[in-house]
């Protein structure tokens, strides 16, 4: 191939090249982007599911506890659940401690009362009985009630699980812990003009004018 004819193919392929250049650069000149700093509208995306509210009191163990067919449910779930507790804890009557103290009277024990077992100082220095509040804080968050103890639980935060696991071992335990009363029921609140609830206390008439 003579010089001439390479130098002719090299310079086409070259001024193809400039040509697409020039092409952008005039497209970038007549249609130039304007992108503002922020956007002129952000929707509003709302969250899907319940909003996750704050604790609304103690379980009512006196109304839950005071149902026999309910009670018996309880217990066998709560059966289920303390198996979650057996690789520190034994259940049975007599049973040897182990990571930690045996469990088969510890519902209305007091605390860090069972022989044989070295609690730590912050749990000796706890106090009370193990009744049915005190072991449904406890349960919870057991590092929050009892800070420094040396049970490395979490804690249930399932309120019908721990509310069971309390029926199984109000269920074993020899002590007897009477029932608390069932809780007052909550009475509803009305609006101006609209009638009380079924069962709710009617508001006392104004006394007429002496």
């Amino acid at each position: 191939m003579s010089d001439l004819k390479m130098n002719s193919i090299l310079g086409a392929g070259l001024a193809a090249v400039l040509g697409v250049m020039l092409v952008g650069v005039g497209a970038e000149t007549l249609i130039h982007p304007n992108y503002p700093e922020k956007a002129a509208y952000l929707p509003e995306v709302a969250l899907e599911g319940p909003t996750t509210e704050g604790p609304t009191g103690p379980p009512d163990f006196g109304l839950l506890f005071a149902d026999a067919a309910g009670l018996e449910a309880l217990v066998a779930r709560g059966e289920r659940v303390h198996a979650q507790c057996v690789s520190c804890h034994t259940f049975d009557a007599g049973g040897a401690n182990g990571i930690g103290p045996n469990l088969h009277d510890v519902f209305g024990r007091a605390v860090a009362s069972h022989g044989g077992f070295d609690y730590s100082d912050p749990m000796r220095a706890h106090g009370g009985a193990w009744d049915y509040l005190a072991l449904n804080d406890f349960l919870t968050s057991p590092g929050t009630v009892v800070r420094g103890t040396k049970m490395a639980f979490a804690g249930i935060r399932n309120d019908q699980d721990r509310v069971a696991l309390i029926a199984f071992l109000r269920s074993i335990s020899p002590n007897n812990v009477p029932l608390p009363a069932p809780l007052p029921a909550a009475v509803p609140a009305t609006t101006e003009g609209e009638a009380p609830a079924e069962g709710a206390a009617a508001p006392a008439a104004p006394a007429p004018p002496g």
